[in-house]
């Protein structure tokens, strides 16, 4: 198989493609038209370059090819897994809680998803956990029924109790960060069961 050539007017732009301007700003093509490119660039900023400006554009990889790293993406793959956190971020950053109590439970949910340590239930179910704690609205009624059902009887989900805010606190304990109060944030001596 031969190499794709660089060059735009030889091979087409792509979605994933790398590009780069005047080798200080690089990024991903997200679309292309003869009329325009449309480039998200390092930071997140997203640029439209009319036809005169795209000939000041230098391709530097395909979207096909391998980015650096382990395990090996694909340019593209890269982009996709770029724009899912960002939307995981913009979710998170815009989620409103109607108190400290349900903060606190977001906040264990979003660990519980991303834990490495955690239950074989919380493996299986990671991005219903995350989609729970990032937009509730969104997650059925029968997997809220689950997820608390599990929570009392797993045995990886213990709630220890703070001494600094009276035994109300829950520890993050079972999730790989260990003796942090979710209520007080404190590091209050906890009782062993």
């Amino acid at each position: 198989m031969t190499p794709q050539p660089l060059d735009p007017r030889k091979s087409p732009w792509k979605r994933g493609d790398v590009c780069t301007l005047g080798f200080e700003k690089v990024g991903f093509v997200l679309s292309y038209t003869p009329e325009y490119l449309e480039i998200r660039w390092e930071g997140g900023i997203i640029e439209k370059l009319l036809a005169p400006e795209i000939e000041d554009i230098l391709r530097v990889a395909h979207a096909d090819s391998f980015a650096p790293g382990d395990p090996p993406k694909t340019n593209l793959e890269l982009l996709r897994t770029i724009e899912a956190l960002e939307r995981i971020g913009n979710a998170a950053a815009n989620r409103t809680f109607k108190n400290d109590g349900e903060k606190n439970e977001a906040g264990n949910l979003l660990a519980r998803s991303f834990a490495t340590d955690g239950c074989d239930w919380d493996k299986r179910n990671s991005s219903q956990l995350l989609a729970l704690a990032i937009q509730p609205e969104t997650t059925g009624v029968i997997f809220k029924f689950r997820e608390r059902f599990h929570r009392l009887f797993c045995s990886r989900f213990r709630a220890e109790r703070c001494t600094r805010c009276s035994g109300t606190g829950e520890f993050r304990t079972s999730w790989g960060v260990d003796g942090i109060c979710y209520a007080c944030g404190g590091t209050g001596v906890r009782k062993q069961p």
